[in-house]
């Protein structure tokens, strides 16, 4: 699934910018599917002290320039196999219906609720709100996007 939406890109950019985390992990590896070869989209970019991990949901599209980009790439068997190591400041699961299609929405929220403070997701459904936590809605002109604060 290649990302086209320009108000995705810009969501991404602009909660990384806001929140300023010092981890990510990136379930679907956002930029990939942006076609991006760095970390830089339409003017905007992860900053290179920013850990930026990602678990790969399509390992069957591969080009050695996302190893760059990303500081570790998981496959997304393993991922929910074994889990991570660490905390993470922020997650970003944009596209999540395409993710749904690999593993259930509830893997994906524990995953997340147990790795990151905050989720970055574009979709909002009642597992999420059955997750106990906060959630903010993000407008980017007619696309609404969700910032769920797990708590620390």
């Amino acid at each position: 699934m290649i990302i086209t939406n320009e108000n995705d890109i810009y969501i991404y950019f602009e909660v990384i910018e806001q929140l300023e985390p010092q981890k990510i992990l990136d379930f679907g590896m956002f930029l990939k599917r942006a076609g991006s070869v760095s970390r830089k989209v339409m003017n905007r970019e992860v900053p290179e002290k920013v850990r930026l991990d990602g678990v790969d949901f399509f390992p069957e599209t591969n080009f050695p320039v996302w190893k760059n980009i990303y500081d570790r790439i998981t496959d997304y068997r393993i991922f929910f196999n074994n889990g991570t190591s660490g905390k993470y400041d922020c997650s970003i699961l944009l596209g999540i219906r395409e993710l749904q299609k690999k593993v259930s929405l509830t893997q994906i929220i524990n995953a997340a609720r147990n790795n990151s403070r905050y989720a970055l997701i574009s979709d909002i459904s009642s597992p999420w709100m059955e997750a106990g936590c906060r959630i903010a809605d993000l407008k980017v002109e007619d696309d609404i996007y969700y910032l769920v604060d797990f708590g620390e």
